[in-house]
């Protein structure tokens, strides 16, 4: 698989993951009544909800304006808002840096998201698949670890280890490649 291929590849399976949730959150947006009775799954944390900035960034990212997602999420960041909503809207950031290729930058917000909630297997799936953009296969591997713990069952996660996989088994030969030569 050629480099571009799995880039290309880990941005679709990050942006497809946040996509679902924003998309389910935002049906029960809609509905308000039904978000009241039927909160959002464990472990799966987004922004729309009392804070209009964070709500309209969530939203933004989910119509692919990625830019336009990014300024609302950290003007709504300014404001007081819960530490869920915070971590949510770290989350939200680190999506949409990927989106654009800002992996270190989509890193720092994970890493913010995680530092107040480490329970959002998605925050784990998006900083695995920046760190896998960077070539960091090792930490890479540890936050899927991390994800697959809080969800096992997600898709998103399965694909971005099969990709690790892939470049560790690719990286392997190439050592050995070199050592041989």
């Amino acid at each position: 698989m050629r480099p571009g291929n799995t880039e290309s590849k880990l941005m679709n399976i990050a942006t497809r993951a946040a996509l679902t949730l924003l998309t389910a959150l935002a049906s029960a947006f809609v509905c308000k009544d039904t978000l009241a009775e039927a909160p959002p799954p464990a472990g799966s944390h987004t922004v729309l909800g009392p804070n209009a900035l964070l709500a309209n960034g969530s939203l933004a990212l989910l119509n692919r304006q990625w830019e336009k997602g990014i300024q609302l999420t950290l003007m709504g960041l300014e404001a007081v808002v819960s530490s869920n909503d915070r971590a949510a809207g770290y989350a939200n950031l680190c999506a949409g840096y990927i989106a654009l290729k800002q992996y270190q930058h989509a890193i720092e917000n994970c890493d913010r998201s995680i530092g107040i909630d480490d329970t959002n297997w998605r925050a784990w799936q998006n900083r695995a698949a920046a760190n896998l953009s960077l070539g960091r296969i090792e930490d890479s591997m540890r936050d899927i670890e991390r994800g697959l713990a809080i969800n096992p069952d997600a898709p998103a996660l399965q694909e971005t280890l099969a990709i690790a996989r892939e470049r560790e088994k690719l990286q392997r030969q190439q050592l050995r490649a070199l050592v041989e030569s």
